[in-house]
């Protein structure tokens, strides 16, 4: 009987051991979960890599996936892999908008500091990539949506850089003609009703995209306050006019790249007066003769 009690306490107690035990390791396993990985800094990261810059890259890339995959990641220990990654490999193109709407889609601690170095990663990225439109209009949507302050000054400042970088994104190879009706919201927001009519009547002008020229026609008639059938008549022939122009003066570039470029400049000056200063050399003799060089006297000559 003794034998069988004490059996049965050992057993007891082993029980609550291991319950004890798989507690502890479950709260271990949260705190390894909510510990931020391991990133170097930029400036440190390409020394970190020994030579194997891109290999490295691709394996903190596979550790960002993982922990961004986590149920406890952060903004910080996110942006820290992000700016890793960008430092060891900055042609790696997908990293900048999947790691910028990582940082700012992170389960904890997505702040303005947070956002601000996601969208440092996208002005890399466009520094990089110039031709990739997602990358300034996602910036665009950090600084007109996502930031926020108490401060006017600082809203209207923000807002106005989310809406230059949506002007930019829109001009850029296949960007969404219909992206233009954002801008021009914005404009409107910041007082500036006429620019948000000419950016408009500028995206009608390089447009094809039927369905997207009638959204904007439309937001632009209600803009100017006129009829939809005249803006397009009107549209239409300096549409033809834009046309003419351009395939005259820069055929090979796009639309959007002769609006921001223009016609080439007609030289102002005469490149053989820059080279002579202005004097005709043909036939002309120096003004000032030189005296033939001499040996000093009493010196024997060679």
């Amino acid at each position: 009987m003794k034998l069988a009690a004490t059996s049965a306490l050992v057993a007891v107690l082993a029980l609550n051991g291991a319950q004890l035990a798989r507690q502890a390791a479950e709260d271990q396993a949260d705190q390894v979960l909510a510990g931020e990985p391991y990133a170097p800094a930029p400036e440190a990261a390409p020394l970190v890599a020994l030579g194997y810059r891109e290999l490295f890259a691709d394996l903190l890339f596979l550790r960002l996936k993982g922990y961004f995959g986590g149920r406890d990641n952060t903004a910080n220990g996110v942006a820290a892999l992000v700016e890793a990654i960008v430092a060891l490999d900055p042609h790696f193109q997908k990293i900048y908008e999947w790691g910028a709407r990582a940082i700012t889609l992170a389960r904890r601690g997505v702040d303005n500091a947070a956002y601000q170095r996601a969208i440092a990663v996208l002005d890399t990225g466009a520094r990089q990539f110039p031709d990739d439109w997602k990358l300034p209009y996602l910036a665009s949507e950090i600084y007109t949506q996502d930031l926020q302050t108490t401060d006017p000054a600082q809203r209207r400042a923000w807002d106005e850089q989310g809406t230059l970088l949506t002007e930019s994104a829109i001009r850029k190879p296949n960007a969404p003609a219909q992206a233009a009706t954002w801008a021009a919201t914005m404009r409107t927001r910041l007082g500036q009703h006429q620019r948000a009519i000419d950016g408009l009547r500028e995206m009608l002008l390089v447009t094809d995209d039927a369905s997207a020229r009638a959204r904007l026609l439309a937001t632009l008639a209600d803009l100017a306050n006129a009829s939809a059938n005249e803006l397009a008549a009107e549209l239409l022939e300096a549409r033809h006019r834009f046309e003419a122009a351009w395939h005259a003066a820069r055929p090979a570039v796009p639309a959007s790249m002769y609006i921001l470029i223009g016609p080439p400049l007609l030289p102002s000056f005469d490149l053989a007066n820059l080279a002579t200063g202005g004097h005709d050399l043909v036939g002309t003799q120096p003004i000032e003769r030189l005296e033939p060089l001499e040996d000093p006297p009493g010196k024997p000559a060679p």
